[in-house]
């Protein structure tokens, strides 16, 4: 589901409380309404000591965060979203120690969440496909390294760049590592 651009403002407003949290992420999950995994009912009550759900029918008790990054978290949901605004938002990337410092939590407990959501980013961009008029083209990368410059270093890899033309628009891009450059790797 792509989601619009929000604003710091914005995302204030829309987010700023972990009970607006766990709203989005109840109606990210259930999009049509709540429908019980077990008889299919489709009302519940929320447990307010809990992150659960419960039946209204047959009282089956469903977590709205299991399935996803913050299945089984202690840390508040409101913390999660900003961090993952965070990372959204800085092209450079997001140190552990950083949002461990902006969010006020251990530097374990941000390590953990920025592999999380890096994780769901990386499997996200893999349900992506490109379409229509693709441009493509080569790009080497790795630092600064004594001896031979350009295509023949021997500290770059090799990267193919694809990237959707949407008019004067950018599409979806995509990239990939690749031994070389031949024909048949880049098919």
């Amino acid at each position: 589901m792509i989601q619009p651009e929000l604003s710091l403002l914005e995302f204030k407003k829309r987010f700023g409380t972990e009970c607006a949290c766990q709203n989005a992420l109840e109606k990210m999950r259930w999009p049509d309404g709540f429908l019980c995994p077990k008889c299919k009912h489709n009302k519940a009550t929320r447990i307010k000591t809990r992150r659960l759900l419960q039946c209204s029918k047959c009282h089956f008790q469903v977590s709205f965060t299991s399935g996803t990054i913050f299945h089984k978290t202690r840390t508040p949901l409101q913390k999660w979203f900003w961090a993952i605004y965070l990372v959204g938002q800085d092209k450079g990337g997001v140190s552990a120690m950083r949002l461990s410092k902006q969010l006020e939590l251990g530097y374990k407990t941000a390590w953990a969440m920025l592999h999380k959501i890096r994780k769901a980013m990386g499997q996200r961009d893999s349900r992506y496909t490109l379409s229509g008029s693709i441009e493509m083209d080569d790009a080497f990368s790795g630092g600064a390294h004594p001896g031979k410059r350009g295509r023949r270093a021997a500290n770059k890899s090799t990267v193919l760049v694809m990237i959707e033309s949407k008019e004067e628009h950018a599409g979806f891009i995509s990239m990939q590592t690749l031994e070389s450059m031949k024909r048949t790797e880049i098919e």
